[in-house]
């Protein structure tokens, strides 16, 4: 199975990653989370080694806003 993880700061600058996320959509949609609780993500993380752009991350989320 997958695994995606998603690093972010949290509100008291602390450096954090998500636990283990089974799914590229599911990453993103935790990514949505963290950042209507004012967490700045910085990478989405999937097997061996993928990065996700940022651009298509923040793409992703204003495609997902709601």
């Amino acid at each position: 199975m997958p695994d995606w993880k998603v690093f972010y700061r949290d509100q008291l600058d602390q450096d954090r990653t998500s636990g283990s996320i089974s799914s590229k959509e599911a990453a993103l949609t935790r990514a949505k989370h963290l950042r209507r609780q004012r967490a700045e993500v910085y990478k989405i993380e999937g097997p061996d080694g993928l990065t996700l752009p940022k651009v298509e991350i923040a793409r992703w989320m204003s495609d997902n806003r709601y």
